[in-house]
């Protein structure tokens, strides 16, 4: 298995070689200007440049795999293999991305072909389409992670509209029959044995628990709730990750080999141990199951089953002569960008260049001596979030707090002594969740567990992966992170005060604060949404829920909903969620609330009631893949505050907690 890891360039074996090189040059109806040498003569490194930004996007992230690969299938059946699916909805057109069977689609895969097309442009400008850019990093995805290396045909033009009512009924449905997925699959010129090789795409990625809750309790109620094609031991742990009506958060879709692409998706589906109905239902049904065991019992023939069958998929829909062009920028059609997406576009530029100690910090800091924190911290975050989803807003909040007074130090964390008042005892930090506290902690524990990691890696950098991790786990973006913090010396009372934003602060007193930790008023509404997720406590906003004098800018209905679970008198620490609608989620709500009166602090509803922040809230609250851009390089340069790099300035603390 191993030895045919992208990273080891090994190659199969020359008959294999052949026959899918066969397999390529059989040109299919609208495919027939594929070529694999394609590029050869306009953009020679193209395939080299796509794989070298695939394996740092990877490195950064192991959902890069799935989400990109998942990303090439929704495209391609849909439309065709076109790009497509990278358009941005538009005032005028809801694009094929915020159909409701792709919002589940993950901005890692968006961003990797953001960035490979970025790459590809600064060396070939205007000769690789943003279709081929995905083909191409589609396939080192796979081999990356230990899947087959294919040639990729080359020569697709991007197509030329996107849109959301183009979806419905093309895309297969986690409860279809095999009946039904045999017809969707046919419909693009692929049978029933590509069907089952390309279901293998589900040995990475991740699922939604709502995807597969009816296995679980909803069966066929009341005598028999769970599915009984499930392993019951695989469905108590599933029950585990995904109480009844709990939140709807992800399972990994392999639970044996998560981060490798290979043949253990049916040996799996054997055991009784596909996730998705439509998954186990390719061995339940004797139709399939022949070529289930099949690829279960040889990784040569399902290497070559999948290749041929995505070579195949490849083919679909291309498009080509005047029914397609090349777009520039992949998510923007056949405009070219817009006054907001250039300012975005300057804004992320300036979030990479860095400068001074900000320089220091590197996505690789820890290679050498603690190559897997990363993923040692994921974990740690996994669990505690599943533990609690209240571990979401409390870790952002932590992050921002230690960020804003003293620079991104880890000093919120230390606690009080005898002769010092630390950061968390300031009036404005008790109200900071315990939760935060813990994730940071037993991440911590995590990475000091492993021998190479003991007193390795700082608290400060910790907060901010963990940070980075919540946001992800709750359905928010997952974006790489600088490294290289330490801790700070110091933490006092003293340092907080006006430093952190109250709730009742305006515009101009909002953008001054952001001002003073180099922060603009875009980073400024862009991680305002971190108030998606979280609560706050009556006694922050009773001023304007006030009987007598309810604040005009909110909803009447809303303000309403609030007297009843915060009356007067009542205690001012209870709790409240910031996002009513979908306070779990990390997402663009909280836009859309405040677009409807509903921002809970009067600083939340003034970015909509002032005329200047105002058409920000309204993009945002129409294009999530916009807001993630942005609030991505808000997170960047809030990361970079008061950095310390000089060992006189910081170190690495053994206790978080603890100023030693």
């Amino acid at each position: 298995m191993h030895a045919k890891r992208f990273s080891k360039m090994a190659r199969p074996s020359s008959s294999w070689w052949m026959a899918l090189l066969v397999v390529a040059a059989v040109a299919q109806l609208g495919a027939s200007d594929l070529r694999t040498d394609y590029y050869n003569s306009t953009c020679p490194n193209v395939e080299s440049i796509v794989l070298g930004v695939v394996k740092d996007k990877m490195q950064a992230t192991i959902r890069t795999i799935g989400s990109t690969v998942r990303l090439f299938f929704h495209d391609c059946f849909v439309d065709g293999c076109d790009g497509s699916v990278l358009i941005t909805s538009t005032a005028g057109n809801t694009a094929e991305r915020d159909a409701p069977d792709n919002l589940s689609l993950a901005f890692e895969g968006f961003e990797t072909v953001r960035s490979a097309k970025a790459a590809v442009e600064a060396a070939c400008p205007d000769q690789v389409s943003c279709t081929d850019v995905l083909a191409i990093a589609t396939r080192d995805a796979i081999a990356l992670s230990g899947g087959p290396f294919f040639p990729v045909e080359l020569g697709r033009l991007d197509g030329m509209r996107s849109s959301a009512s183009n979806v419905a009924g093309k895309l297969p449905q986690p409860n279809n029959t095999l009946s039904e997925l045999v017809a969707i699959f046919k419909s693009n010129g692929l049978n029933m044995s590509d069907m089952v090789a390309l279901s293998a795409a589900h040995s990475v990625g991740l699922a939604h628990c709502s995807k597969f809750s009816d296995r679980l309790y909803r069966y066929n109620p009341p005598s028999q709730p769970t599915d009984p094609t499930l392993n019951e031991k695989y469905a108590a742990f599933l029950k585990g990750k995904c109480p009844d009506g709990g939140p709807d958060m992800m399972v990994l879709m392999d639970q044996a080999t998560p981060a490798l692409f290979d043949n253990q998706y049916y040996r799996n589906l054997q055991d009784g141990g596909g996730l998705l109905a439509s998954d186990e239902l390719l061995y339940t049904d004797n139709r399939t199951r022949p070529t289930v065991d099949s690829l279960a019992a040889s990784t040569p023939d399902f290497y070559k089953a999948f290749a041929d069958a995505i070579v195949k998929l490849g083919r679909v829909g291309v498009k080509s002569g005047g029914k397609g062009n090349i777009r520039k920028q992949c998510d923007r059609g056949r405009h070219s960008m817009g006054a907001g997406i250039r300012i975005l576009v300057v804004m992320l530029a300036v979030a990479a260049a860095g400068s001074g100690v900000v320089a220091q910090l590197r996505r690789d800091y820890y290679a050498s001596v603690c190559p897997d924190v990363e993923t040692i911290v994921r974990d740690a975050v996994t669990k505690k979030v599943q533990e609690t989803s209240v571990a979401v807003g409390a870790t952002v909040r932590l992050f921002f707090h230690d960020c804003f007074v003293e620079g991104c130090d880890a000093s919120v964390i230390v606690v009080s002594s005898g002769n010092n008042t630390a950061e968390k005892d300031h009036p404005n930090n008790l109200s900071l969740a315990g939760d935060g506290f813990d994730t940071v902690i037993k991440a911590r524990a995590a990475v000091d567990a492993v021998p190479q990691c003991t007193n390795q890696v700082s608290c400060a950098d910790i907060l901010v992966m963990a940070t980075r991790d919540v946001i992800a786990l709750a359905g928010g973006p997952s974006y790489a992170v600088e490294l290289g913090r330490l801790d700070g010396l110091s933490s006092t009372a003293s340092s907080v005060d006006g430093k952190l934003p109250p709730p009742s602060f305006n515009l101009d007193q909002l953008t001054s604060l952001f001002a003073a930790n180099n922060l603009s008023q875009t980073d400024m509404i862009a991680l305002s949404a971190a108030h998606t997720v979280g609560f706050a406590h009556c006694g922050t906003f009773a001023s304007r829920i006030q009987p007598s004098a309810v604040d005009p800018t909110m909803d009447a209905g809303y303000a309403s909903q609030l007297q009843a679970a915060c009356p007067a008198g009542v205690d001012p620490n209870i709790a409240l969620e910031l996002d009513p609608v979908t306070p779990r989620a990390f997402d663009n709500q909280y836009f859309v609330n405040l677009q409807k009166g509903m921002g809970l602090f009067t600083s939340d509803q003034v970015l909509y009631s002032d005329d200047r922040s105002r058409p920000t809230v309204d993009a945002w609250a129409a294009n999530s893949s916009d807001f993630e851009l942005a609030f991505v390089a808000a997170m960047t340069n809030l990361g970079r505050v008061g950095v310390k790099t000089d060992p006189s300035q910081g170190n690495i603390r053994r206790d978080c907690a603890m100023l030693i």
